[in-house]
């Protein structure tokens, strides 16, 4: 079954978690400084990296040939590198569980789909003074092919896929957002603007009244 519409049954089922995710990361204040952009470089790398890896040994490439020029897990550690002064923490030795291939395609839209927003994350990134070469190469990898978000929409719209594996998508892409949610939600709370910001000075409390209460 070939669904011009899948791009919107998609978009309206995932709606909610996307907005969870924007406002997880707009609260915390990720790109407030260098600090807080090492947090979300850490957080990125440990949710996106293992989704790379299952979706590579899922054989991605097969659906959307593209996929290996996307793999942006490599640049985020040589990010976390140059930020931090110090190499992250070793790859995990397996993926998860083979992806079928509406789960695939599920969650190359969420990995496709942030794309799309790298573009303005990155303006922030070097507002802290990072760039192509130094501290946002992921953001430089990811929106280098400006073309690939239609044409993942041309394989979203043309894998046959029935009703319910359609489901299966739409889960798949649930989850992925999923994984993100939980890798930022871990360094942002208590937010880490909170944590910079000095705490508020209590007002002072008004004068008492000098005059009887109406029960005196």
């Amino acid at each position: 079954m070939t669904s011009p519409d899948r791009r919107s049954r998609l978009r309206s089922a995932t709606d909610h978690a996307h907005r969870r995710l924007d406002a997880i990361v707009n609260y915390a204040g990720f790109f407030d400084d260098c600090r807080s952009y090492a947090a979300y470089l850490d957080a990125t790398l440990e949710a996106r990296e293992p989704l790379e890896r299952a979706l590579t040994e899922s054989g991605a490439t097969t659906f959307f040939e593209m996929w290996p020029d996307r793999l942006i897990a490599p640049a985020l550690r040589a990010d976390i590198a140059d930020v931090r002064g110090a190499d992250p923490r070793s790859a995990p030795d397996a993926a998860g569980p083979l992806m079928s291939a509406a789960q695939t395609i599920g969650s190359l839209y969420v990995l496709e789909g942030s794309a799309l927003g790298g573009r303005q994350l990155a303006l922030r990134a070097y507002a802290l003074g990072m760039g192509p070469a130094f501290g946002a190469r992921h953001f430089a990898r990811q929106t280098a092919i400006p073309k690939s978000w239609s044409a993942f929409l041309r394989v979203l719209e043309a894998l046959p896929l029935d009703a319910g594996a359609e489901n299966e998508c739409i889960a798949a892409a649930l989850a992925a957002f999923a994984s993100f949610e939980r890798a930022y939600a871990a360094v942002a709370m208590p937010p880490l603007r909170a944590l910079r910001s000095p705490p508020p000075t209590s007002p002072r409390p008004p004068p008492a009244l000098s005059r009887p209460s109406p029960a005196s």
